[in-house]
């Protein structure tokens, strides 16, 4: 990892920590109060969804932003493998048009700077994702006297990614998934966000790349120390099948858990929240040598709009 690639991530964890010293240091609200606002305790990580919904009638926007430098082989045996540094963007659009039911889009952007490997010198390879559309219903609430929130969403990647070699390998196909969720509220100070979800593609996509199922499993702790501040601990686990390309089996099977802390800005005048987050790995296992990042720094910036 060179010095520029370090700045980066060393200045995000100083912000972390800034903001941790001086926001708990505000935190001196009669006891009792009521802390925890709309946005406490939101899940940093862009793939961790919890149970909860849009409320009915307002719409919330949130930009994540992932990046990771894969430098570090995994698994290697000798053989090696190309290393990366990849950047990923993901648009979060939700509205809630009636109660409990909540519809998203999502997409995306990513962008790959690929080192030079053997025969092949470095290259750029990126474009927009497979944009995702869903729908949520929250079958538990918390209003409702039920113990959490609780919902299931159902959902379809469709196929806008860009063919060619300059662009990400198995793009440009229809994918279905679900996902049950579930959040937990213990006012004034805790709040805490699980779910699991499937996602299978149907097709082969750009490059010749059939991908396969993934399956997932995420989690999110949140202390509120304020209604403008919080930290949690965040974790992701994904495990993926073998693709194929052009009808031949890649063996690039792996399973992959990151956790790390995150820490929350929460503006609730402007119904807004900045959120960043250092994610490390905990399982990296891999069925061919695979280039993977030792850190995962990830940030999200988002607002609710209400008329």
């Amino acid at each position: 990892m060179n010095n520029g690639k370090m700045k980066k991530i060393l200045a995000c964890g100083l912000f972390l920590s800034a903001l941790a010293g001086t926001q708990a240091l505000a935190a001196d609200q009669p006891a009792g109060g009521e802390k925890m606002k709309g946005a406490s305790g939101t899940p940093v990580n862009s793939a961790i969804s919890g149970g909860s919904i849009v409320p009915k009638g307002m719409f919330l926007n949130a930009l994540n932003f992932s990046y990771r430098d894969k430098d570090s082989i995994e698994d290697d045996n000798g053989l090696g493998a190309r290393t990366m540094e990849q950047s990923i963007y993901i648009l979060k659009l939700r509205f809630s048009p009636w109660e409990r039911v909540e519809i998203a889009f999502v997409p995306g952007y990513v962008h790959n700077e690929l080192d030079s490997f053997g025969p092949m010198g470095s290259a750029t390879v990126d474009g927009p994702t497979d944009f995702a559309l869903g729908a949520t219903y929250m079958f538990w609430t918390e209003r409702a006297g039920n113990p959490f929130d609780a919902a299931i969403t159902l959902g379809t990647n469709m196929p806008t990614g860009q063919n060619g070699t300059d662009h990400p390998a198995g793009n440009d196909v229809w994918s279905f998934g679900s996902k049950v969720g579930i959040t937990k509220r213990w006012h004034p100070n805790h709040r805490i966000d699980w779910d699991a979800g499937i996602n299978q593609p149907t097709e082969t996509g750009n490059q010749g790349v059939r991908k396969d199922t993934v399956l997932t499993t995420t989690g999110s702790y949140h202390y509120v120390f304020n209604p403008n501040f919080d930290i949690g601990v965040e974790f992701t686990l994904e495990n993926s099948e073998d693709w194929e390309r052009n009808g031949a089996d890649m063996k690039n099977g792996y399973t992959e858990m990151y956790v790390g802390p995150t820490a929350n800005y929460v503006m609730p005048q402007w119904s807004m929240w900045f959120g960043a987050g250092l994610f490390f790995p905990v399982l990296r296992d891999y069925d061919i040598p695979t280039a993977s990042d030792d850190v995962r720094v990830e940030l999200k910036l988002g607002k609710v709009w209400s008329w």
